[in-house]
């Protein structure tokens, strides 16, 4: 009996020292096969969560006077980044549980996760005719289709793990799934020199369909939702597959074999109006804008919805020195790499992260620690749209959080 407790004890020292979680198995780089590397010797429980905002509209200042004052300053320093690349702004979330089951080779990994991202586009153009050169007697007209772009899914599934091989079934609902034909913003402008004269105008609507109904999930009507997500023949089929080892790893997720169906659409519109006024050396500049409250509306035919492929990757070594590169692509034009590297006591472990997407720099710090029957990996984040943060720069805030609890 004595023998027994000690080889247990000295399996949880073991499985507790050698945990590393700084790539999170279902997050935005997620690969099955990194589960490995929670040691599970009979069973773990794992919940997470990650959260990442960048954007290049809101510089620092912008925001502090946004937040005291109500007001921002529209001009071409504010705006740099906008004029050079348009105004954008990304999203990505992962939250979600799985658990980890080992019988010898094989693992049984059950899981629970939403996912996705929110992303803003819109052309420099529009940032050109908000701050830049004033343009005299001229006109300009221009609709942009899917300036916005939602893809976040409810996911439920398994992984079945033999080796380093690793294959997933998956059903998935939309929460909140964009229309890229029906989410427009329309851009006008009209000036003169006589008198002299400048009118911005511009008028947005944004459609989006889901499963549930977005009252529900705002009122908390938790008896809705449940009944809603009742409806299996609504639930879309997916596969995951992958390979993953100690120093490598590739994997494809979201490979469609059945789309879901929203029986929800969500609409909201906007519009903004700026104009600009001289008079000998009287100038006036002034900027209003509105946005309707959303509105939701069952369908009366449901729409289909797929999700993008994604396709992670990573490479990465373990030690007392730590480092690793990872990658993300979805087939919808988003994508994702990030590198880290640092220092690992067994007991405890920090790293610095510095990734870059299509919008911005993130700065990470990262600590983790190993406390017998429970661990636990954060990650704090810092993005900005240059690699050296300056007063120009736009800033946006991450974060992320592993647990890990169980033999």
């Amino acid at each position: 009996m004595r023998r027994i407790g000690i080889s247990v004890f000295l399996l949880v020292v073991f499985s507790v020292s050698a945990f590393s979680f700084v790539i999170q198995p279902f997050g935005l780089f997620g690969n099955v096969a990194l589960v490995r590397h929670d040691l599970t010797a009979l069973i773990k429980v794992v919940p997470f969560v990650e959260f990442e905002l960048g954007q290049n509209i809101l510089t620092l200042n912008n925001i502090n006077a946004l937040l005291n004052e109500e007001q921002v300053d529209i001009n071409e320093n504010a705006f740099a980044d906008a004029l050079a690349n348009g105004f954008r702004l990304s999203a990505p979330v992962s939250l979600g549980t799985y658990v980890d089951l080992k019988f010898g080779a094989l693992r049984f990994v059950p899981y629970v996760r939403i996912d996705g991202n929110i992303a803003l586009n819109l052309p420099k153009t529009f940032a050109e005719l908000l701050v830049g050169d004033t343009l005299i007697d001229n006109a300009y007209n221009d609709t942009k289709e899917g300036f916005l772009n939602a893809s976040i899914m409810a996911n439920g599934g398994i992984g079945l793990m033999l080796g380093d091989f690793y294959v997933a079934g998956n059903a998935f609902v939309p929460v909140l799934f964009t229309d890229k034909s029906q989410t427009t913003m329309t851009v006008s402008y009209t000036s003169s020199s006589t008198p002299a004269y400048a009118e911005l105008n511009a008028s947005g609507k944004v459609r989006a369909y889901s499963r549930v109904s977005l009252n529900d999930i705002r009122t908390g009507n938790i008896d809705g939702l449940i009944d809603e997500l009742s409806h299996f023949e609504d639930y879309g089929l997916s596969l995951e597959i992958g390979y993953g080892n100690d120093n490598f790893g590739i994997a494809v997720r979201n490979i469609v074999i059945t789309p879901a169906r929203a029986w929800y659409a969500f609409e909201v519109t906007g519009d903004g109006k700026v104009t600009y006024t001289a008079q000998e050396t009287d100038i006036t500049f002034e900027a209003t804008y509105s946005i309707s409250e959303p509105t939701v509306a069952r369908l009366s035919t449901p729409v289909t919805v797929t999700p993008p492929i994604q396709i992670t990757a990573y490479i990465k070594n373990d030690g007392f020195i730590i480092w690793g590169v990872m990658g993300s692509y979805w087939l919808d034009g988003n994508w994702s790499v990030k590198g880290y590297a640092g220092l690992n006591i067994g007991i405890a472990r920090a790293y610095y992260m510095l990734g870059y997407n299509q919008i911005n720099y993130s700065h990470t710090i990262g600590v983790g620690m190993n406390l017998f029957l429970l661990n636990a990996d954060l990650k704090l984040t810092a993005t900005t749209n240059s690699l050296i943060p300056s007063s120009n720069s736009t800033p946006g805030i991450g974060f992320a959080l592993t647990m890990s609890g169980g033999l």
